[in-house]
């Protein structure tokens, strides 16, 4: 993993564990085309100068549909130059986990994509014209 993408993930708050091609089969680029399409609809939509309230409905989201292992862990995919291509990234959740601060691609503008280790659940966070979503894929 490139020292940026590690960087980034840090500043989230996130514990580093590894990488995996896949999510039980599903690529970070399948699990990007699932959030970022014309048919999606949000399953939250979050003001864009309420960064707290976007980490709290991924939170939930991510509860509520078993994203999260039980240990903390689960796959990000972060947004940067060749995200679609490169690698999910094994993370674990830590008591300073900020999400929405600090993973995107412009300051305020929210963007990441993450799945259970099984790819059963996908979650994106993504900036569109009039807020924030958060997105079921």
């Amino acid at each position: 993993m490139d020292d940026r993408r590690a960087a980034m993930l840090r500043s989230a708050g996130l514990e580093l564990v590894g990488t995996a091609e896949s999510a039980g089969g599903l690529l970070p680029e399948q699990a990007w085309r699932r959030v970022i399409n014309l048919d999606v609809v949000p399953a939250a939509e979050i003001d864009d100068d309420d960064l707290d309230r976007v980490d709290a409905e991924w939170r939930r989201l991510a509860d509520e549909h078993g994203l999260v292992s039980d240990d903390g862990s689960f796959l990000i995919s972060p947004p940067g130059p060749g995200a679609l291509r490169l690698p999910w990234v094994l993370v674990r959740l830590t008591a300073a986990t900020k999400l929405a601060e600090q993973l995107h691609a412009s300051p305020g503008r929210p963007e990441f994509v993450t799945a259970a280790l099984d790819g059963h659940v996908v979650l994106g966070v993504t900036s569109e014209e009039h807020g924030v979503w958060v997105v079921r894929g």
